[in-house]
């Protein structure tokens, strides 16, 4: 896939300030809409499609574990852009390791044969070394051991703030020397989602948040 320029769109987005330092969102969501009608069609089909994944990476609780999974299964095939593959990876792969460490805290038994808990290429992976502290994944991913400390606290927004960091960094490093191609475009959502979701959180809403979380790990394991 050819890279595409969008110097109108992207002059247009006002910049981001990093999400724990944000007061309110710099643009709605409405006005992200109007914009996005700027893009080529086949552009604005993949940004729906990470529009659609951000969506399945906050379903509440009330799905299963088995239904999120089958949910990944089917929306995998049709990220096919190297950027948003890449990007939707980080997620995935974040999103494996918490609930592996999740299920550890709760004191559930490691996952069964074919059991639905988490997705991705790490999977395998941990499932072998289950009994590692970090999996076995502290080398690639040094951030596990900290959000393990967060985790075991209950400092519910520490463990946040230090996901969204990770998700923040990643995004830009994907777009590193790129300015006005689409990929920026594709990176400015992610890190807009990643302000709207900090500013959504405060203290009160903190220990039901967690609990939320906790349960993602729950269902499918009564």
């Amino acid at each position: 896939m050819r890279s595409r320029s969008y110097y109108t769109l992207i002059a247009s987005l006002p910049p981001l300030p990093r999400f724990d330092r944000a007061e309110r969102l710099p643009i709605t969501r409405e006005r992200l809409l109007e914009r996005r009608r700027m893009l080529d069609p086949e552009d604005a089909d993949l940004l729906d499609r990470l529009e659609a994944f951000l969506s399945w990476h906050r379903q509440p609780a009330a799905r299963t574990d088995e239904e999120m999974v089958r949910s990944y299964d089917g929306m995998r095939g049709r990220i096919d852009h190297p950027v948003l593959k890449d990007l939707c990876g980080v997620l995935v792969n974040q999103r494996t390791i918490m609930a592996g460490l999740r299920r550890r805290h709760l004191g559930l038994p490691p996952p069964a044969p074919g059991e639905p808990w988490g997705m991705g290429p790490l999977k395998r992976h941990m499932e072998q070394n289950w009994d590692d502290p970090h999996f076995k994944l502290q080398s690639a991913y040094p951030w596990i051991a900290e959000a393990r400390e967060h985790l075991t606290a209950g400092k519910t927004l520490a463990l946040d703030h230090l996901l969204l960091n990770r998700v923040w960094d990643q995004a830009d490093r994907l777009v590193l020397g790129k300015h006005f191609e689409f990929e920026v475009v594709l990176a400015y959502l992610i890190k807009w989602d990643a302000i709207r979701q900090w500013l959504s959180y405060d203290a009160e809403a903190a220990a039901e948040f967690f609990e939320q979380r906790v349960l993602e790990v729950m269902h499918g394991n009564e």
